[in-house]
């Protein structure tokens, strides 16, 4: 059973294993720069299913656009 999803389709306080990051070159470096790639583990602070999506990865906290975000998939942990 494949229990991956979108970024936007997880609830906050919910802690997710990225498994893929479907987008281009440019939008690629720039998560990897932040450090959100494959197998990063993260959390969803805040996602009020309109505006920015707020993950922590590590210690930093990040927002994410909605367009960004349904472009990383991951699994809850």
């Amino acid at each position: 059973m494949n229990l991956e999803k979108a970024l936007p389709d997880f609830n906050d306080g919910e802690k997710i294993k990225v498994v893929s990051v479907n987008c281009g070159r440019n939008l690629s470096r720039r998560l990897c720069d932040l450090g959100l790639f494959e197998g990063t583990e993260i959390e969803i602070l805040k996602n009020d299913n309109f505006g920015p999506i707020i993950i922590k990865i590590l210690n930093s906290k990040i927002a994410l656009g909605r367009g960004e975000a349904e472009k990383i998939y991951g699994e809850k942990i």
